[in-house]
C-alpha cells in the first residue's frame, strides 16, 4: 500500500534547467490527479496538469496528495488538515524542491493548507521554501473565517458521505488569523497572489461565496468565473480562462529576480527567468 501522503512528480524537463516547479494541491475530498482533470478524462496529458509541462514553460509539474475522506479524517491516528502543512513542507525538502521558483495552483482548501505550510517554514526558518515562493493561485479557497462556519455547513451538505471537517469548524479562529498572517507577511515575502472563485452553486449550493474567496490583499482582484465549486479548477481546454490566466500568471512570476542552486548548492543570482516562445 502507497503512503496517504506524497508529492507526485507529473512531468519535468531533466534534459534542460527547468525554469520553476509548479504545485498542485487539491482540496478536501480530493484527489491528486483527477481533482484537476475535466469531466470525462483520465490521463494528464488532456488536463492542465500536462498543460502546463507541455507549453514552452518549462516547468515541473507535481502535485501533492493526502489523504482527507471521513474514514480518514475520523480515526484517532490521522492527521488534521494543518497537520498535513507540515508533511507538505517535509516533502517539499525531500524533494528538493526550494532550488528553483515555487508556485502553487490550489483548490479551496488546499490554499489553507499552502497559507499554513509558508506559516510553518517561516516558524521553523525553511528560508528556501519562503525565498523561493513566487506565487500562489487561489481557487475557490475560503480565506474570510467569519465565512468558515457556512462554508462547512455547505460542504457538509454536499459531501457528507465522504468528508468530515467538524475539526476545521471547531479551529475557525485560527483560520481567521492565518488569513491575516498572510496578509500581512505577503508582501515582505514578495509572493504574487491570484486569485478565481465560482459563480454557480453546486446542488443548489455555492459552496465559497465572493467575500470568503477573498484574501483582501492590496491590489489583488479576485476573477469570478461562471463554473462551480467542483468545475472550476478543471479547465476544459488550453483555451479556457482560468489556463491562460494562470500560464500568464506564472510568466509574470517568472520575471521577478530569482536565486538558483548550482551542482555545489551555492546560490547563484540569475536576475530573471526567460520563458521562450516557439
Amino acid at each position: 500500500m502507497s503512503d496517504s501522503t506524497s508529492l507526485i512528480k507529473i512531468s519535468g524537463h531533466e534534459d534542460s534547467l527547468p525554469s520553476a516547479d509548479v504545485v498542485f494541491v487539491h482540496g478536501l475530498g480530493g484527489d491528486a490527479r483527477s481533482t484537476w482533470h475535466p469531466q470525462g478524462k483520465r490521463d494528464d496529458d488532456d488536463c492542465w496538469l500536462g498543460w502546463l509541462g507541455n507549453d514552452n514553460l518549462c516547468v515541473n509539474i507535481w502535485s501533492f496528495r493526502y489523504s482527507a475522506e471521513a474514514t480518514k479524517w475520523k480515526s484517532h491516528s490521522s492527521m488534521s488538515l494543518f497537520a498535513q502543512a507540515s508533511n507538505l513542507l517535509d516533502w517539499l525538502d525531500i524533494r528538493e524542491l526550494g532550488q528553483r521558483p515555487l508556485i502553487f495552483i490550489t483548490h479551496s482548501m488546499g490554499g489553507l493548507l499552502v497559507k499554513k505550510m509558508l506559516n510553518s517554514a517561516l516558524t521553523f526558518q525553511k528560508q528556501a521554501i519562503l525565498e523561493q515562493t513566487k506565487g500562489i493561485v487561489f481557487l475557490a479557497t475560503p480565506h474570510t473565517g467569519s465565512h468558515l462556519a457556512n462554508l462547512i455547513d455547505n460542504i457538509n451538505l454536499l459531501t457528507r458521505t465522504t468528508i468530515n471537517v467538524k475539526e476545521l469548524k471547531a479551529h475557525s479562529p485560527q483560520l481567521l488569523e492565518l488569513n491575516e498572517w498572510y496578509r500581512e507577511h505577503v508582501r515582505s515575502l514578495g509572493i504574487a497572489t491570484k486569485v478565481y472563485y465560482e459563480t454557480q452553486p453546486v446542488k443548489g449550493i455555492l459552496v465559497v461565496d465572493p467575500v470568503s474567496a477573498n484574501p483582501g490583499i492590496e491590489k489583488v482582484k479576485p476573477v469570478a468565473i461562471p463554473k462551480n465549486h467542483i468545475d472550476l479548477c478543471k479547465p476544459e481546454s488550453k483555451n479556457s480562462q482560468v489556463y491562460l490566466g494562470v500560464k500568464k500568471f506564472i510568466k509574470e512570476c517568472l520575471k521577478t529576480p530569482v536565486r538558483l542552486k548550482d551542482d555545489s548548492n551555492r546560490t547563484v543570482y540569475v536576475g530573471e527567468i526567460s520563458i521562450h516562445e516557439h
